[in-house]
């Protein structure tokens, strides 16, 4: 299978090998937690200071870069790995296929 190939076919999330195991949700909703600890925190700085909500569109604009640059990684990541994946557990060729060519 070609590069082009395989990027334009869907990848979808089946774990292998090692990754099989379910993991732990602990840590997103422990993440998640601390996220809406923080933003109400802001929130409430913004309100308790008196300063303009707009302050709060530059930290909320960083948080969704982040977000979308790190979900951008982890897509080129997997389709990488699924092409490798293919490449290396494609038929070997044997030189005596080769010479009957």
């Amino acid at each position: 299978m070609s590069v082009h190939a395989a990027l334009a076919r869907p990848v979808f999330r089946t774990p292998s090998g090692r990754h099989a195991k379910p993991r732990p949700a602990w840590p997103r909703v422990a993440g998640r937690a601390v996220f809406l600890v923080v933003a109400l925190f802001c929130v409430a700085a913004v309100a308790a200071f008196g300063w303009p909500p707009v302050l709060l569109v530059v930290p909320a604009a960083a948080l969704a870069l982040l977000v979308a640059s790190v979900a951008e990684l982890r897509s080129a990541a997997r389709k990488i790995d699924t092409i490798f994946a293919e490449e290396l557990s494609g038929p070997q060729d044997s030189p005596d296929d080769q010479l009957s060519a």
